[in-house]
């Protein structure tokens, strides 16, 4: 089976119960952005195949040699399900969706219920009588991530803590850095390391965070989504807003504690048993918008560094 996975990380991580539950019926290509599904590599009878967004007919081609598989698309949109078509892929499941239906040749109606992300794909599979049974977030490290983050963190020791500040959503999801900032201070009068962790558009948040305390590391940048979740095996706790590293922690167990200001956690919420999750409930809230209407983001300010760091300590210790 090939198997279109999201383009979001945290959308293809909540996804992984549906790898977990295909591999062990059968071998299963993921297709998706490179730098998303190197990601899950470690699941077993499964490789990895890379999306090439900028050139479509190279992607339509890299997928002929399987078109006598069943294409199974996990996103909603109809070019995920042209390019399956132009594939010629002999069969072609997915949701109903985006005006798509005359490309498949299983269709799906989406349910009708609220439903967290991770059971909005489970229940895909159960619509087509698939295997459905394996609910947990789960990612198999290789070795290979698992060596190259001993590589990047050699001679900083095991206790440290991971701060994830970012959100590609908007700053609507993010945590004010002024609070990240006096978290990490706190976390370095504790004898705890702070690890900044995000893309290069966080670095100069990053830098913030870490500005005037010699206990706090910004590798924003400075790593691959593999990389990053060898370093996340290893720490002591995952401090983010509502990210795709967050997801990346649930699947990992790691304890972590999830900021949440303008989504829903019940749609999106950490599914992870060591999670702890912080949402302010207001009259606007939650309301799904990149930025504040109001300009106040008061569901995000209203949450105080100290109880975060109650919440984390009681985590870690």
């Amino acid at each position: 089976m090939v198997v279109r996975i999201p383009n979001w990380l945290g959308d293809a991580i909540m996804a992984t119960p549906v790898y977990f539950n295909l591999c062990n019926l059968e071998n299963v290509y993921l297709l998706g952005l490179p730098q998303v599904v190197e990601l899950f590599k470690g699941f077993k009878n499964t490789e990895v195949l890379h999306l090439n967004k900028k050139n479509v007919k190279q992607t339509i081609e890299l997928l002929r040699p399987l078109k006598a598989h069943t294409g199974l698309l996990l996103p909603n949109s109809f070019s995920s399900a042209w390019l399956f078509f132009k594939a010629r892929l002999k069969e072609r499941w997915g949701y109903a969706k985006d005006l798509r239906s005359c490309l498949l040749t299983k269709s799906v109606k989406p349910p009708k219920e609220k439903l967290h992300q991770r059971d909005y794909y489970l229940y895909l599979l159960k619509a087509l009588g698939l295997p459905h049974e394996y609910k947990e977030l789960t990612l198999p490290l290789t070795k290979e991530m698992l060596f190259k983050a001993r590589e990047l963190l050699k001679g900083l020791g095991e206790n440290f803590v991971i701060i994830a500040p970012g959100a590609a959503y908007g700053p609507a999801k993010m945590w004010p850095k002024e609070y990240y900032r006096e978290l990490a201070k706190k976390l370095a009068d504790l004898g705890l390391l702070s690890l900044i962790i995000g893309t290069e558009k966080e670095k100069p948040v990053g830098d913030f965070i870490c500005s005037g305390n010699d206990k706090s590391i910004n590798l924003c940048g400075k790593t691959d989504l593999t990389t990053v979740a060898g370093i996340f095996s290893m720490a002591k706790a995952v401090i983010s807003n509502d990210s795709g590293l967050m997801h990346l922690a649930a699947a990992l167990k790691i304890p972590q504690v999830a900021i949440f200001g303008s989504t829903d956690p019940e749609l999106t919420k950490p599914l992870n048993p060591n999670a702890v999750v912080f949402k302010k409930e207001l009259p606007c809230s939650p309301c799904f918008k990149r930025t504040c209407k109001y300009g106040h983001y008061e569901c995000l300010k209203n949450i105080t560094p100290e109880e975060v760091l109650e919440q984390l300590l009681g985590l870690i210790f």
